[in-house]
């Protein structure tokens, strides 16, 4: 996972910036500096013989993402479509369906706990890098590369 210190102010332990959110009632976060919008869900446009949690192409500001429902994609459940998060295009062309922002948080890199993978292939088990407390409860960060790498295997199996 990549930290990055600017976002720490002068004096303060290093933090890193997180948007927590929502995925069938469990809570999940991106590091913010990923994250160009979040936006409430408009239309999509299908795709024909894609996975099913590939919910077609949306457009934002002229720029087509792929629609990516990651309560499908995670637990099989699908989300409810209120909002869509939509990644900075240096990371990838990519938006996520989401319940719900729930907040903004600067966490302490010292408190941010390292996940480590089990042999069993669980896709929501296996897209998470690490976690936090927050408000007593866990929060999941999901591992965008290896999020975007399953994508990928399936659209080229």
């Amino acid at each position: 996972m990549i930290h990055d210190t600017t976002l720490a102010p002068a004096g303060a332990p290093n933090t890193e910036k997180f948007l927590i959110f929502t995925i069938q009632d469990r809570l999940y976060t991106l590091p913010s500096r990923m994250i160009n919008e979040v936006a409430v869900y408009d239309k999509a446009y299908p795709l024909p013989l894609l996975p099913d949690y590939v919910k077609g192409i949306i457009n934002r500001y002229s720029v087509p993402y792929a629609l990516i429902d990651l309560g499908l994609f995670m637990i099989k459940t699908a989300s409810t479509l209120s909002k869509v998060m939509v990644l900075k295009e240096s990371v990838d062309k990519v938006a996520f369906m989401i319940d719900d922002v729930v907040d903004i948080v600067d966490v302490p890199v010292e408190q941010i706990l390292k996940v480590e993978q089990g042999i069993e292939n669980q896709d929501a088990t296996m897209v998470i890098e690490a976690s936090f407390e927050w408000h007593e409860t866990d929060v999941f960060i999901l591992s965008i590369c290896e999020i975007i790498s399953r994508i990928k295997k399936d659209f080229e199996a």
